[in-house]
């Protein structure tokens, strides 16, 4: 059951060349797959109590090119190997800028996830694997934003959300996806 919850929501992507992976935030890193289309973030309007920074940083209009799926890999350690060589890691910007480099253009085969360890394993066509693991029990360790507005996370403690992307964290049902029955 386990691997047929993941095979069935990474399906439309297996055989697809990431593409567009670069570093985030912090360690974050991002991966697009399908075709490409902007994102545009109105600017928004913060009270007056908020920071002058956020307030200008918001009053900006955003245009991001995504794909029609977007893999966000979140709060955990991770690591690019290309054949079973370690390429780069969340260390440093220069080890994570390298391990983007190396895993854009691969095309993903298959994502193996161990619930029980919190960890993951993102296999690719040319060598490469991204694995993750947990810097606690308690992180999102990262989300698959789909076409359909639905967002698949998968967290430390071996739980997964699949919800629209828009439920409020309140609401969000939290299920273990070592009894996953979707």
């Amino acid at each position: 059951m386990l691997h047929t919850l993941i095979d069935d929501v990474f399906a439309p992507l297996y055989g697809k060349p990431c593409w567009d992976v670069v570093p985030g935030y912090a360690s974050f890193l991002t991966l697009e797959f399908g075709m490409p289309h902007l994102v545009i973030d109105e600017p928004k309007l913060l009270p007056k109590s908020a920071s002058l920074r956020r307030r200008r940083a918001h009053a900006r209009r955003r245009v991001t090119v995504r794909g029609d799926w977007h893999l966000w890999i979140y709060c955990c350690t991770w690591r690019v190997l290309i054949h079973g060589e370690l390429i780069g890691d969340d260390t440093t910007a220069r080890r994570i800028k390298r391990a983007a480099h190396e895993l854009d253009g691969q095309a993903l085969q298959q994502v193996i996830v161990n619930p029980e360890a919190g960890s993951s394993v993102f296999v690719f066509d040319l060598g490469g694997h991204l694995e993750t693991r947990p810097y606690n029990r308690d992180s999102e360790q990262w989300h698959l934003y789909e076409p359909s507005g639905n967002v698949f996370t998968y967290r430390a403690d071996g739980y997964f959300s699949h919800e629209p992307g828009n439920t409020v964290p309140e609401q969000i049902l939290w299920r273990p996806l070592s009894e996953a029955h979707e």
